[in-house]
């Protein structure tokens, strides 16, 4: 249950962190809007994605 909702934000993150661009391009978002929203979003994709992806030393 738990790496279900870690893989959801993880998927809400990255798309968080896509879209202020295209909106930028689009010229619906200011560029510090954007710099905010990506680096919140970046921030909750690294502290999701540990969670869920697993690595395996060998």
């Amino acid at each position: 249950m738990k790496k279900r909702v870690a893989q959801i934000l993880s998927a809400v993150a990255l798309v968080a962190t896509l879209l202020p661009a295209c909106l930028f391009f689009a010229d619906r978002l200011s560029l510090p809007a954007v710099q905010q929203w990506m680096l919140g979003a970046t921030a909750l994709w690294f502290v999701a994605t540990p969670f869920w992806m697993e690595h395996r030393a060998n």
